[in-house]
């Protein structure tokens, strides 16, 4: 199977660095339509023979650019963003200074964060519904090329997951409107391409 990721466009709570969870379900900003727009006129969706959303607006609006009506659009829970509880909507600079054990040294949220955000996912819990939601694809579609519009933590999360054995600190965060292409099969994984802005 060939698996693309896009990651939704610009939000205002993107422009501001704010946290921006599963729980929070803003638009695109006229930036991120600008985003997807640009990055869909690089862009082919014929070539693709199935093409999934997350239900947020944000991922539904990027996708409906992205396939140009030309695909259906299959939307799945387990492809939201990771839920951050009582940190969405605020701003991650704030919250380093206030609570830095929930960060690494690059600024990421790390799960120290849930101590302050009880309410949140783990980072375990996000790779055990959005791993579900890829092996089900690689059963279920081998030899299909499929399309997955869906978010930056949650897509590190799941290449972390398959590539490197959980270990956040190998991948970069996911830029918005960036692709990431592998091909996945039962047995063996390849990164084709990871966090290619095409705009």
């Amino acid at each position: 199977m060939k698996l693309t990721f896009i990651r939704h466009g610009q939000t205002d709570l993107n422009k501001d660095s704010c946290i921006q969870g599963g729980g929070i379900d803003q638009p695109l900003n006229e930036t991120g339509i600008k985003q997807a727009t640009g990055a869909a006129s690089h862009f082919n969706p014929e070539k693709y023979d199935l093409v999934f959303s997350s239900p947020l607006q944000r991922a539904k609006k990027t996708a409906e650019i992205f396939v140009k009506g030309k695909k259906k659009i299959n939307f799945d829970e387990r492809i939201k963003e990771m839920d951050f509880g009582e940190w969405d909507t605020l701003k991650v600079n704030d919250l380093i200074k206030k609570y830095p054990k929930g960060f690494n040294q690059a600024g990421y949220v790390t799960n120290g964060y849930l101590r302050y955000a009880p309410s949140g996912e783990s980072f375990e819990d996000v790779a055990r519904r959005g791993s579900e939601f890829i092996d089900e694809l690689i059963s279920k579609y081998p030899d299909k090329n499929i399309l997955v519009v869906c978010h930056g933590t949650l897509i590190k999360t799941l290449v972390a997951h398959y590539f490197s054995n959980g270990n956040l600190e190998v991948f970069e965060q996911v830029e918005n409107c960036a692709i990431s292409e592998f091909e996945m099969t039962e047995k063996l994984s390849k990164v084709i391409r990871y966090n290619q802005i095409l705009y």
